[in-house]
């Protein structure tokens, strides 16, 4: 019964994911002081590429980092191959290096969900906080 933005990356990803995180939860954070009551409608999901190395308790972490408002999830290989199939969300594990780590391929859309699960709009969460809060502000009511 909320508006959900949802965003797949990973804990161990260099660049993307951060940054992308950290343009939602600042947006979130500017939302909830310009506009308390939109962001009490307003849920941001991160679910993780890579259940391999991505526990619970690491993603929560994670996510937290960029905002407490920010749901952190993983699951089995098999229930995030059926989300991202679900979300057209690309992700593909590279070569490990010398030490056994590896970096993931992926898509990395904010996808703006309405409150009964269709697909609203694509957010800007790759230019900047106040891209994504317009956006917020343009398609949630």
């Amino acid at each position: 019964g909320k508006y959900r933005i949802m965003y797949f990356g990973y804990t161990s990803c260099p660049d993307v994911c951060p940054t992308d995180l950290q343009n939602i939860g600042l947006a979130m954070k500017k939302l909830e002081q310009s506009d308390p009551a939109l962001a009490a409608k307003v849920v941001p999901i991160f679910i993780s590429v890579d259940p391999e190395r991505d526990t619970p308790e690491l993603v929560g972490r994670f996510a937290a980092a960029f905002s407490p408002r920010i749901v952190g999830l993983t699951g089995t290989q098999a229930q995030i191959d059926a989300v991202t199939k679900e979300y057209a969300v690309i992700a593909q594990k590279g070569d490990k290096n010398a030490e056994g780590g590896y970096l993931i391929n992926h898509s990395s859309q904010a996808y703006l969900m309405s409150p009964d699960n269709k697909p609203m709009a694509l957010l800007p969460a790759d230019e900047s906080a106040d891209a994504v809060l317009s956006e917020l502000k343009r398609w949630a009511h």
